[in-house]
């Protein structure tokens, strides 16, 4: 197949391409997103919805990409969403199959308006009818989270990430901090904040002992890239996690949980999540429950990591970790969850018309 793709997410895209490409389906993509360099692309130059005005994407805006490039994307047979899903209503009027992976709440940029989100369930609604849009989400808290809102199945099929082609290789006794604010200081081990890189390449990053990762969000693409290079890794635990959220959701621990958040607005969400709503994360229970469906607490999908109960335990876990033995785990499984992946995908695409309901 030929398939086309415009994106706010150069990693989730990338992963697709790569797999997609492998099973000899070409992917013509124009990345929008900021961060297009970390592949070395180019931010494409887009008309009518761009990184500068996607955000007010409305009716208008689709009929209008639809007249301006209708005659251009014709040639494709299925267009590709990953972030936003949103960019599905672009390809309405084009009666091509669409394959929707939500990667981060998918209802962005229309969590504060109930008009504009059920414009969007509607559209995926009508087009899961007719057959013609594969749902998936790349890790579990999307799936339960699209399920939730729309009505409807969503499979799960994680990212991968080969385009990591780098494998840990350490010859730094530091580990890396990934952290968005929080700083740590331990005893025994030197962190060195990933931030402090700058534009680094991945072998930079294989260099260290192992990340420290205080998560921001649920799901996060540079782990799935961590776990693909064998990066020996160390969360803090489900209880830990939330004892620091509660004490520095302010320095970005799971500070984009929701949009709500990302925006900064006290404001509710336009469309109400029923029990346990996933857009109030600052309700009691809510990120107690939905903090399982974290892709590192997800064993089948990512054993050998390490989780701390504390920072001092960090400071013991990092000092007496056996990294070589964690890194080879990580290799042999890897094999594994590549091979489960790509079965996933051969299956969703053996017939691009069909999207079970």
């Amino acid at each position: 197949m030929k398939l086309f793709n415009l994106d706010l997410h150069v990693s989730v895209i990338k992963d697709l391409m790569d797999i997609f490409g492998a099973m000899g389906h070409q992917v013509d993509h124009w990345s929008i997103s900021s961060h297009s360099w970390v592949h070395g692309w180019e931010t494409a130059t887009v008309d009518v919805v761009n990184q500068y005005t996607w955000r007010h994407l409305n009716g208008h805006m689709c009929k209008r990409f639809y007249e301006r490039y209708k005659s251009e994307l014709e040639q494709y047979d299925a267009f590709i969403v990953t972030h936003t899903p949103a960019f599905s209503l672009l390809y309405q009027e084009f009666n091509k199959p669409v394959i929707t992976v939500a990667s981060t709440r998918y209802e962005a940029p229309f969590t504060l308006s109930a008009r504009h989100w059920e414009w969007l369930n509607r559209s995926i609604q009508q087009k899961s009818v007719q057959k013609m849009m594969q749902r998936v989400a790349n890790n579990k808290y999307d799936q339960l989270y699209c399920e939730r809102y729309t009505g409807l199945r969503w499979k799960h099929i994680p990212s991968y990430c080969g385009h990591v082609s780098e494998r840990w290789a350490p010859e730094l006794p530091a580990f890396l901090l990934d952290s968005r604010e929080l700083t740590i200081r331990l005893r025994q081990a030197r962190l060195v904040h990933k931030s402090t890189l700058g534009r680094y390449q991945w072998s930079d990053l294989v260099r260290y002992a192992g990340i420290v990762v205080i998560p921001y969000n649920v799901s996060v693409m540079s782990v799935f890239e961590y776990y693909t290079a064998c990066i020996p890794l160390f969360f803090p635990s489900k209880k830990f996690c939330l004892e620091l959220y509660r004490q520095y959701a302010g320095l970005g621990v799971l500070s984009e949980v929701s949009w709500l958040q990302v925006q900064e607005t006290s404001a509710p969400p336009a469309i109400h999540g029923g029990d346990a709503d996933p857009n109030l994360t600052g309700q009691v229970g809510v990120l107690e429950h939905w903090i399982n469906f974290c892709d590192w607490y997800d064993e089948g999908w990512m054993p050998h990591i390490t989780f701390f109960e504390s920072f001092s335990d960090l400071d013991e876990q990092l000092r007496s970790a056996d990294l070589a033995g964690i890194s080879e785990n990580m290799r042999r499984h890897n094999i594994v969850r590549k091979q489960k992946i790509e079965a996933l995908w051969t299956e969703q695409l053996s017939d691009i018309n069909k999207s079970s309901t």
